[in-house]
């Protein structure tokens, strides 16, 4: 058995496993190696494009800042509107009312013009019909 463990094919195979199984080894080691470097870069890039996201939303908060002080000044105009809306429409009534007195004094003086018109055509007539 000596003899087998110091005969150089067993120490060649031996050496040639360790070599085999330290070079298995180390090429896991190295993808492992790779695998965290790859997870550090993206790491370092989300850390980027965090900051880079703070920075937008420090821009966002100004805007909306200056969008509510809009809202409530379109919020103000809305309400003036309504205002004037509803005067809008009370004058719309009195405009209708007075409308339909107009109607009603066109009325008479459309009655009136004929009479005056019957009156040149018949003077006598004009004077029978005066009570009309």
């Amino acid at each position: 058995m000596y003899r087998r463990v110091n005969n150089s094919r067993y120490v060649v195979v031996g050496i040639s496993g360790i070599v085999v199984v330290m070079s298995v080894f180390t090429y896991l080691m190295w993808g492992i190696a790779n695998r965290i470097d790859t997870m550090t870069q993206t790491i370092v890039a989300m850390g980027t494009d965090l900051h880079t996201m703070t920075e937008v939303q420090k821009v966002m908060v100004q805007d909306i800042g200056a969008m509510s002080t809009n809202i409530a000044s379109i919020q103000t105009s809305v309400q003036g509107m309504d205002a004037q809306l509803l005067t809008v429409s009370r004058n719309m009534a009195i405009m209708t009312g007075s409308t339909v007195g107009m109607n009603a004094n066109v009325a008479r003086m459309s009655h009136d013009v004929g009479r005056s018109t019957s009156m040149f055509s018949s003077p006598m007539n004009y004077f029978w019909n005066m009570g009309q």
